[in-house]
């Protein structure tokens, strides 16, 4: 009786092992307002939402995914947006119960929030608190009010500094966002404010250099030469003493524009930028997972309307459900890995992507000068992006994946 019972619970050892992991990405569409600088699937509304149906509408699109995944350990589940910390805490709450009556969600999963830093979502922290959330990111973007006014947020630096304060009381994982290259911004006002946000800091900070997407209001400033970026130099230097400033804060960079303490890295971003199963749910959310051995690329309607009618007549919200090669998932996992400073191991890539050549996705002849030149390391093993090459990231990328 006891070898039998023993035999079990070896057997339940072993299933529970194969079960693989899961991040979940929750998209909640809507802002107060429409930065200018933004491209996200964000949008504001005129009407009143009816949070019950949009509980029905996650609830139904979470229940499709668990049948075709089956069981999973869920790493880590983050609320983005648009705006999510305008999300009822009730509605979070139930989203959170609900995956874990699905999935397996432990006293390890990392839950995050996105939240800006207005007074109305500040109120809302010790509410998200009890709902489960263990983490919150915070979008101060700037501790400059002439800044935050034309980045067109609805805060100013008082209110940010409040709801940094109100994040550190109630979370024990807070990080906040600052932008950089800003019109008009130079290595003293930088190096000013960095100190001042470092001085702020806890265990985690992202720094973003202001870049200019199509479609945006900023677009079409720039183009027209309304607004005016800082020269190459300029933010060359900005990135430098962004890097300086944080290393000697013991913020250490783990990709290219986030920083955190040891072992303080945003779960959720590290995991898809390794390359793990990530599936998303709500208006535009994207997922990669994997479906009898075979990698998916998932993408829902995008329109908060649309999405909203097809799950509320439990229809399904899949814009997109395509199959990926191997080659292509193993593209994508180089593209996002090249990120982290930790660079990524090929020969794992390889056996994780069924991919039997990296000549399949690398150009290694490119690959070679670039070695030569500094800008990345490499060898049977691992490929890395150095110091000197990361300011230069995205045109390093173009060289090196086929």
């Amino acid at each position: 009786m006891h070898l039998i019972n023993l035999k079990s619970i070896l057997l339940l050892n072993n299933m529970e092992n194969k079960i693989k992991d899961l991040s979940i990405y929750i998209h909640w569409p809507f802002c107060l307002k429409k930065c200018p600088y933004c491209d996200f699937n964000s949008h504001t509304s005129d009407r009143e939402i009816n949070y019950k149906d949009w509980e029905k509408a996650y609830k139904h699109e979470i229940q499709i995914e668990q049948y075709r995944l089956g069981k999973k350990n869920i790493k880590s589940i983050f609320f983005g947006g648009g705006t999510p910390s305008l999300m009822p805490s009730s509605l979070i709450e139930s989203i959170i119960l609900n995956i874990s009556g699905k999935w397996n969600v432990t006293k390890n999963t990392e839950i995050t929030v996105e939240a800006n830093p207005s007074s109305f979502e500040t109120r809302n922290f010790i509410n998200l608190a009890k709902s489960g959330v263990n983490r919150i990111s915070l979008g101060l973007q700037s501790l400059n009010d002439t800044s935050l006014k034309l980045l067109g947020r609805n805060h100013n630096v008082k209110d940010g500094l409040k709801a940094l304060e109100s994040a550190k009381k109630y979370f024990n994982r807070v990080s906040f966002d600052l932008i950089y290259g800003l019109p008009g911004q130079n290595e003293l006002s930088w190096e000013l404010e960095l100190k001042k946000a470092i001085r702020l800091s806890g265990e985690h900070m992202s720094a973003y250099q202001l870049t200019i997407e199509k479609g945006t209001p900023f677009y079409a400033l720039h183009r027209d030469k309304k607004i005016i970026l800082p020269k190459e130099k300029t933010l060359f230097n900005l990135y430098n003493i962004t890097d300086e400033l944080l290393r000697e804060a013991h913020l250490i960079k783990y990709e290219v524009s986030n920083y955190s303490l040891k072992n303080s890295e945003s779960i959720h971003n590290l995991k898809i930028w390794e390359g793990s199963e990530y599936c998303g749910i709500g208006p535009g959310a994207h997922g990669r997972l994997k479906i009898k051995n075979k990698w998916h690329a998932t993408y829902r309607y995008p329109s908060p309307k649309i999405w909203l009618t097809n799950n509320l007549e439990k229809k399904s919200s899949l814009y997109s459900n395509n199959k990926i090669t191997s080659v292509d998932r193993a593209q994508e996992i180089l593209l996002t890995s090249l990120r982290l400073t930790k660079g990524l191991k090929i020969k794992a890539l390889l056996k994780f992507t069924n991919t039997d050549k990296v000549e399949s996705f690398l150009n290694l002849d490119n690959c070679k000068m670039l070695k030569n030149q500094g800008f990345i390391e490499m060898n049977n093993s691992l490929i890395k992006i150095t110091n000197k090459g990361f300011p230069v990231l995205n045109s390093l990328i173009s060289k090196i994946i086929l």
